[in-house]
């Protein structure tokens, strides 16, 4: 946690430069074997940027997408299906930073049979001041890593991503993918202090990377455990995986403020990578046969790494999960989950 390379949004562009830049192993590449034409798969935040590359790739390898989006509905899915040629595609309305809204939509696709092969929780935000979720959690804190894990740990209480961890409908010879879209900021970002964490913090638009360095960090240790916890006893029942793209010329920036817009978005169109570049981690962590018996990859660009100390200590991790588990208003009974009172 020594590194200031994501602490501002300047080091954190000329960071994002130089990862571009440097020389590392591939895990892989994909094959035109690495199809998805029998398969479901769901991804947030993909009515544009990085999610809506991914959607693209994956509508191409014949995948039936779902596009779990705040906006952009149906017109996202149109524009896809009209590129791609791929009828399979729809969309639900999702808005991470609020509990009822998740519960919506995990409960619309219970209510619709919905089996997922493939989750990629892609939806990402960076607000230049505090703001909060309709919960009172500061908005970065609340999407990354309180609404991810509220809607994944829906979809897996339901059975939508089949499973025996926390459902009874595991399907024999399939095993689901869940990919999380992470950062490198979390290396630099503010530390867990579990006597502090979920605290609302102010910050300026200087300290907003710090700040969302810090909900990476506390996801990529979410992550972690949740790998841990759908692979009881080394069966890998649903395979987590992690990722950061590198810097993406995309909007994740979009409520920056006016005077840092026209440097920012020259910067980014000129030098960060294009959204269907970039989803280059997501797709091979979606599609790969080659990572079939592996979980809990993380991935920086497509090179494969250890995320930072404090996201792979196992037992911060299983303190992260229960604060999380009590900030969401949850408790664990025999691996099974359900809202407190119930």
């Amino acid at each position: 946690m020594t590194s200031t390379s994501y602490s501002n949004p300047v080091t954190a562009t000329l960071a994002g430069l130089r990862d571009q830049f440097r020389k590392r192993t591939p895990i892989g590449e994909l094959t035109p074997q690495d199809r998805l034409d029998d398969m479901t798969c769901l991804i947030t935040g993909a009515n544009s940027g990085l999610g809506l590359g991914t959607a693209r790739a994956l509508a191409k390898r014949g995948a039936r997408l779902i596009l779990a989006c705040r906006s952009g509905i149906p017109q996202a899915a149109e524009q896809l299906k009209r590129e791609t040629g791929n009828p399979n595609i729809e969309m639900v309305r999702l808005d991470l930073a609020d509990y009822a809204a998740i519960d919506r939509c995990c409960a619309e696709l219970r209510e619709k049979g919905v089996r997922l092969d493939r989750v990629i929780l892609n939806a990402g935000i960076v607000p230049p001041r505090p703001v909060r979720t309709a919960q009172g959690y500061e908005m970065m804190f609340g999407v990354h890593f309180l609404g991810n894990m509220r809607f994944v740990l829906g979809l897996l209480r339901a059975g939508t991503i089949p499973n025996a961890v926390f459902a009874d409908n595991r399907v024999a010879g399939r095993r689901p993918r869940i990919v999380f879209v992470s950062s490198e900021s979390h290396r630099s970002g503010l530390p867990i202090d579990m006597a502090t964490l979920g605290q609302f913090n102010e910050y300026t638009t200087m300290g907003s990377i710090a700040q969302y360095g810090h909900s990476k960090l506390v996801l990529t240790s979410f992550v972690r455990e949740l790998a841990r916890r759908l692979s009881p006893g080394g069966d890998i029942q649903v395979a987590v995986h992690a990722l950061c793209p590198g810097p993406v010329d995309s909007n994740i920036a979009r409520d920056a403020p006016a005077w840092v817009k026209p440097v920012l978005n020259s910067v980014t169109r000129l030098l960060f990578a294009s959204p269907d570049k970039a989803s280059a981690p997501s797709v091979y962590l979606t599609a790969a046969r080659a990572i079939e018996d592996r979980t809990n990859i993380y991935l920086h660009l497509m090179s494969e790494k250890l995320p930072a100390e404090q996201a792979c200590d196992p037992a911060l991790a299983r303190q992260v999960w229960d604060t999380g588990m009590r900030m969401l208003g949850w408790q664990e009974t025999a691996g099974r989950i359900a809202a407190c009172g119930e």
